[in-house]
């Protein structure tokens, strides 16, 4: 008699994550398929543990066939595939029992929630991961594979699951999210090269992305936007990429073409509206960035209910659009927008950064910043650097940048603040050595470049400056604004060795 539920599963090397995903599901299978593809460690006695039926398979640098020889051995009547980096949701396990009792062909749409604790943002894709088993079902694409394709053409039905499946494996740092995207890429551009298929194409556009290969993630994205196949969803997701590098390039304009672009196709996304607040931002438009930012606001409040519309979003917190509000409202002097948004985050238990706030705007600190410190994040970093710029008390100021820097070292502005308030105590060497130890993390920040410049000239040493000018001209020739106060620096400098 075959077996009801059958998990199917892939493995190699997961000693790390297998232990903890076959425990989130111990209850729920009848049957657990896993298929091995050439582990060294202890990933095959993790499985034994949970008496899993174990295969080998040689690898071929292709998902779906190491998944299809996994499908030929599951005899479950349903099928749920996971990854050894995966967790099934407790709430999930009952049902998935109950959905088990159609006698349909179906595929259940799963939310698999992806963490990354370094942004401290969520993304959720939903995409079929449950389904009745067919002896045709098959999984198409070397990497990424997806079994959606096969049960189309064998004329399933897809209807919307509340199982949710939580995905680890891409918490980990910038470079190891680097090296899983260089993995993938060479099998994609093979499987777009067979194919042509705009889900590739996405996956494509989207590795370079990951990669900071900018120029060729937009010439993919570019394509992928003119596709006529390729669905609304991802043609949205493509149009909110391209504005992204645009911004970063300072083409605000066609940022704000593509992004607007974006929002006419998905409407629901709300990091659509962050997006295009940012660019109203700096822009100056400001009613725009304050009507944006509160429809993001909308949408992250009604997340449960947009999410099960969007196979595809990015979960911004609460809290990081709030304090960005408040960024927003000291910058455009909105104290209507200010009263709003401290409100919001005191009824979200943020009571005590608000009374920082408070000290902040004051513009007189205490000595003793320690006890701030354990208030500060990534979401409200942003404001308290620029609280601390308009204060005048420069030795407190310095003190409480000094221990910022310490707990985050790769933040841009606090680096810059920090150079800024040596510069304004008479410590100009001490602010360009700064910079120039960090020159890789600011080198695409044009006024971190052209503070860098000036604290040059400051000490004559217009060489050093000369050479940041041009770099300036060079990167960021986009940004109109600076170069025309670069230019006037220069014709300056001119006119004074002239003389």
């Amino acid at each position: 008699m075959s077996a009801k539920i059958t998990l199917s599963m892939i493995v190699k090397n997961e000693e790390r994550y297998l232990e903890d995903c076959l425990n989130s599901v111990k209850n729920v299978f009848d049957e657990i398929i896993i298929v091995d593809t050439g582990s060294t460690d202890n990933t095959l006695k993790i499985a034994e543990k949970f008496n899993a039926k174990v295969f080998h398979f040689d690898w071929i640098n292709d998902f779906s066939a190491a998944r299809n020889f996994a499908l030929s051995k599951s005899t479950g009547e349903w099928i749920l595939y996971l990854d050894a980096d995966e967790r099934l949701d407790e709430s999930s396990a009952k049902l998935m029992l109950r959905l088990s009792e159609n006698d349909s062909e179906i595929g259940f749409y799963c939310t698999v929630k992806s963490y990354d604790s370094e942004v401290q943002r969520n993304n959720t894709i939903r995409y079929v991961r449950f389904f009745r088993n067919h002896p045709q079902a098959r999984f198409e694409g070397k990497v990424h594979e997806q079994i959606t394709p096969s049960l189309e053409k064998l004329n399933y039905k897809f209807i919307h699951s509340d199982i949710l499946i939580h995905h680890i494996g891409y918490d980990i740092s910038k470079e190891g999210k680097k090296q899983k995207a260089k993995r993938n890429l060479s099998l994609l551009l093979d499987d777009y090269a067979a194919s042509k298929n705009d889900y590739s194409l996405f996956q494509i556009a989207q590795s370079y992305h990951i990669l900071e290969n900018y120029s060729e993630s937009k010439k993919f994205f570019l394509q992928l936007t003119a596709s006529q196949k390729i669905s609304k969803q991802l043609k949205a997701e493509a149009h909110c990429y391209l504005s992204q590098i645009f911004f970063n390039e300072f083409r605000n304009s066609d940022a704000d073409k593509h992004i607007r672009t974006a929002i006419s196709l998905n409407s629901t996304q709300p990091f659509y509206h962050f997006l295009n607040s940012k660019i109203n931002l700096r822009e100056r438009k400001f009613d725009l960035a304050k009507q944006n930012l509160l429809k993001a606001i909308n949408c992250v409040k009604n997340a449960s209910v947009i999410s099960l519309n969007n196979l595809q979003q990015v979960n911004i917190s609460l809290n990081e659009l709030l304090y960005y509000g408040l960024h927003l409202s000291y910058q455009t002097s909105d104290n209507q927008l200010k009263s709003f948004i401290i409100s919001e985050l005191s009824k979200n238990d943020e009571k005590e950064v608000v009374n920082l706030i408070s000290i902040l705007e004051s513009t007189s600190l205490n000595q003793d910043v320690s006890k701030y410190l354990t208030l500060v994040n990534n979401f409200n970093l942003l404001l308290i650097v620029y609280l601390l710029s308009k204060s005048k008390d420069l030795p407190a100021k310095e003190n409480f940048l000094n221990e910022l820097y310490k707990n985050f070292p790769e933040n841009k502005d606090i680096i810059k603040q920090f150079a800024i308030t040596k510069d304004n105590l008479n410590q100009t060497q001490t602010a360009i050595k700064l910079i120039e130890d960090n020159f890789e993390k600011l080198d695409s920040d044009p006024s971190a470049m052209l503070y860098l410049a000036m604290f040059y000239l400051k000490i004559s040493d217009e060489k050093s400056a000369n050479k940041i000018l041009n770099l300036i001209e060079e990167k960021f020739a986009n940004y109109t604004d600076l170069i025309s106060k670069v230019k006037k620096i220069k014709t300056q400098l001119t006119v004074n060795v002239s003389a």
